[in-house]
């Protein structure tokens, strides 16, 4: 077993890229995203297309200019990786998990955002999922955090790297929020004539 994923604290960095969505009793503890591995898969299928199409194209001009068509490959070539790094990173920053004291986040979207979020307290229980491709060579999972009291009833991170961990790090933090505001973490009930301090 290796170094835990989710073990160091965000960058300074982060933190100011984040700020806006936090509120002023809450501080950053984790912002992360779709999984290294499922990035690298996106690569490839971007550079397979569109990237292709920038091959093509540098190979067709190089053809029809009477130019060496080993130069049209290489500027193929690196019109495809720049492609597909760009559509990559765009991916990367347009999905985004942030971890906060009090609430997980979910940032949809580069230009156009989408925020979903849900307070740790409205947090009934969370499932990983994780098929045998997923498990053992992704090495990604999703999870489903199962809220109460809010019209969607169920919020799913996608692609996340070490899902349990990710899991264990979020009960983690859901069990100190709750311990911190007095929270009881079962059903509270009352008999008739007791008293309750």
């Amino acid at each position: 077993m290796g170094k835990p994923k989710y073990k160091d604290s965000p960058s300074q960095k982060e933190k100011q890229s984040f700020a806006k969505f936090l509120a002023e009793d809450e501080e950053l503890v984790i912002a992360t995203g779709y999984g290294a591995n499922y990035l690298r898969h996106r690569f490839v299928l971007y550079f397979l297309f569109p990237g292709t199409i920038f091959i093509l194209l540098g190979l067709g001009a190089m053809y029809f200019l009477g130019g060496n068509l080993g130069y049209g490959l290489l500027i193929g070539l690196i019109g495809a990786s720049l492609i597909a790094y760009l559509k990559t990173l765009l991916t990367y920053h347009s999905h985004r998990y942030i971890l906060t004291t009090r609430r997980v986040i979910i940032k949809i979207g580069f230009f156009n955002v989408k925020l979903t979020s849900a307070l740790y307290d409205k947090i009934t229980h969370m499932e990983v999922d994780q098929g045998l491709i997923d498990r053992f060579i992704m090495r990604h999972g999703k999870i489903i955090i199962n809220t109460a009291g809010t019209s969607k009833d169920e919020i799913i991170l996608e692609f996340v790297d070490s899902p349990v961990e990710f899991k264990n790090l979020l009960e983690r933090l859901i069990n100190r929020e709750r311990e911190q505001y007095g929270r009881v973490t079962g059903p509270v009930t009352t008999l008739e004539g007791e008293l309750v301090e």
